[in-house]
């Protein structure tokens, strides 16, 4: 909903100042108030408070002299030094203070004046990462400005980024369409404008005209900012059939994206990269009518092109077939997402096929193209393939997957496995104090590998098993229940239970039977999106998760926004590596600048580097209250 903010009435200011101690809107109580609103909450607050200026007359204004008037620099100082005051804050990185010194020296003025300020106190609440508000005052500056183009122009960019946060991307796409129309756009904006649409269209299916968007953004691009554009457009190219690009062949005007498709299916059927060469320069030699564009035949495969403009970018080496290929989309989604938000290094995809050999091609071309660090494989064949033809003075990697016989200088590990969860449970449940435990798990691969890894840590502790009992999905779980607890529990026994959201109730229900007291603890299989659609039978299980599936309100909720807009349509699964995707970008971050010591608070937990490069995950613990989640301090303690 929109909201018309009135600041050049004295009558408003002085309703308004009685309410808020202020003589501007509620905006002015920033951030105590507005900043801390919900949006619709915050939207609904200003209109009740600008509702009675609305209908109020205003007085007419004075009839001036015809002599000149002297400067009047009185009338201008609030202004002035509400604006230098708002310029300072904002150069200190003080933006949710300077946003509302802004609307003070907006408070004082008329006119354009007025709406510049408007305009810089929206920009410093998107920085401040405010988007209601920021939305809200764009609004306003478009509400009012309709002949200045450059301001107009800057408060859709403005609104198009704040609706993108709160993940309107239909809006914010309107917004960005429009901006493009504006002539005096800057050739900057107007480049990741057409960015941003291009990927927004990619989401809707609509290939050719994001492709369309991608080689028009080329003209405007320079440097290493043209290689990642190309990279785009190989990757959109790469990922539709050749019936396809024949038939956009004839559906599009552009003779540069006719070229563009004409090159993809050349390159298609010529793999030598000679005869691919040949064959392009053939091709532009056959079509001189068509314009150069910024493209050699081969500049993906020539390692001279590209040195230089991939210097500095963080690699993710993932696999890009069958059931790895989402759940790679999400996390190289989740690194791109944290290079967006942290303006750090470029990040570079290299897809490998499931064969370790060309994984390990894959890595030594990274070394070559200039990558500084890897993420990735996630395979172990990949992992071993990759360390084994990596050299000590090669960047360092960072593994998806841990494997027992890779260990060297420079290679990270950073397990995904869920192990990583059953271990936590056996370590700080020792810890508490907990020193027997019943076992149950379902018959298969993956139920059996965490129960393992969990009994194997618990021995090791010195803990006990007083029974393992395994049980069918989908079947009744009374029998193996009872089987596991006919006998005498202490205060210090709990139950380690492997289940996924479709087998807990009944799980939790058999335990509960038999033994209504004793805990019940999981590994992060309960997913907060993904609880049964009874959830009331898992009251009282106590499990270990990240705080991304906890807390997705509380954590980096910016980075949730862009990501709804790069997987609108993620499963469970990719939810999670997306929030892997932007702790390993971190992570990476961190190691390039060797900083090892102090832990990182991540999507997925609490990160520390520990001995022989491992990277240990602290997750958090939750509750299961009434069919909800409820974070955990810790894990409970026996008998509490």
């Amino acid at each position: 909903m929109g909201v018309a903010i009135i600041v050049n009435s004295p009558e408003c200011i002085s309703v308004i100042e009685p309410l808020l101690h202020s003589p501007y809107t509620l905006l002015m109580k920033l951030p105590t108030s507005l900043f801390h609103l919900p949006r619709l909450t915050a939207t609904l607050a200003v209109a009740a408070a600008l509702s009675a200026c609305a209908s109020m007359p205003h007085k007419p204004a004075p009839v001036l002299s015809t002599a000149p008037a002297p400067v009047a620099t009185a009338a201008n100082a609030p202004e002035a030094a509400s604006a230098r005051q708002a310029d300072a804050l904002l150069a200190e990185g003080y933006d949710l203070e300077a946003a509302k010194d802004y609307i003070k020296a907006a408070a004082a003025v008329q006119g354009k004046t007025q709406l510049q300020y408007l305009l810089k106190a929206a920009q410093a609440s998107l920085q401040g990462n405010r988007a209601p508000v920021a939305v809200l005052l764009a609004n306003e500056v478009l509400r009012l400005e309709h002949d200045d183009n450059g301001l107009r122009g800057q408060a859709l960019w403005v609104r198009a980024q704040g609706l993108m946060d709160q993940g309107q991307t239909p809006r914010a796409k309107g917004n960005l369409e429009e901006l493009l129309t504006i002539a005096s756009t800057p050739q900057e904006v107007r480049a990741e404008a057409m960015g941003t649409l291009a990927t927004l269209y990619t989401q809707e299916g609509h290939e050719l005209t994001a492709l369309n968007f991608l080689i028009e953004r080329d003209s405007l691009l320079s440097g290493a900012a043209i290689h990642k554009n190309h990279q785009r457009i190989h990757a959109l190219l790469d990922s539709v059939s050749s019936a396809r690009i024949q038939n956009w062949q004839g559906r599009s005007g552009n003779p540069l994206v006719q070229e563009w498709l004409a090159i993809a299916l050349i390159s298609r059927h010529n793999p030598d990269p000679d005869q691919r060469k040949a064959a392009i320069n053939a091709w532009m030699a056959a079509h001189p009518g068509h314009p150069p564009i910024n493209f050699t035949s081969h500049d993906e495969l020539n390692v001279a092109d590209t040195t230089s403009s991939q210097e500095g970018s963080i690699c993710a080496l993932l696999p890009s077939t069958g059931s790895y290929a989402g759940l790679s989309q999400a996390l190289s989604a989740g690194m791109e997402t944290a290079a967006q938000l942290t303006s750090g290094p470029a990040v570079k995809l290299l897809q490998s096929t499931g064969n370790p050999s060309y994984t390990a091609v894959l890595f030594e071309r990274g070394v070559k193209e200039g990558c500084q660090i890897f993420v990735g494989p996630l395979l172990p064949q990949d992992i071993n393939a990759v360390a084994s033809v990596r050299k000590p003075s090669d960047p360092p990697v960072i593994a998806l997957g841990s494997d027992a016989g890779v260990q060297q200088p420079g290679l990270y590990t950073f397990s995904l496995s869920r192990d990583v969860a059953a271990r936590q449970i056996a370590n700080q449940g020792y810890a508490a104090g907990y020193r027997r435990v019943y076992v149950l798990y379902p018959q298969d691969s993956s139920g059996a590998a965490i129960q393992a890894d969990f009994i194997d840590t618990w021995k090791k502790l010195g803990g006990s098993v007083a029974g393992v009992a395994t049980y069918l999905p989908g079947h009744s779980l009374n029998g193996q229940a009872q089987q596991l607890l006919s006998g005498t529990s202490s205060t210090h026994d709990f139950v380690f239970l492997v289940a996924d959201s479709k087998n807990a109730n009944a799980a939790v229900s058999a335990i509960r039977s038999i033994n209504s007291h004793i805990p019940i603890f999981s590994p992060a299989l309960l997913h907060g999106s993904t609880l049964p659609s009874n959830a009331q039978n898992l009251s009282g299980i106590e499990s270990v998760d990240m705080p991304w599936i906890i807390q997705p309100a509380t954590t980096k909720p910016q980075a949730a926004a862009l990501l709804h807009t790069s997987l609108p349509n993620a499963s469970d699964a990719q939810w999670r590596m997306a929030a892997f995707g932007l702790d390993a970008y971190q992570l990476a971050d961190k190691i390039l600048a060797k900083q090892f010591s102090q832990p990182l608070k991540g999507a997925t937990g609490t990160l520390h580097f520990g001995k022989e490069g491992r990277i240990v995950r602290d997750m958090e613990w939750m509750e299961v209250e009434n069919g909800a989640i409820v974070p955990l301090p810790a894990i409970p303690k026996p008998g509490s």
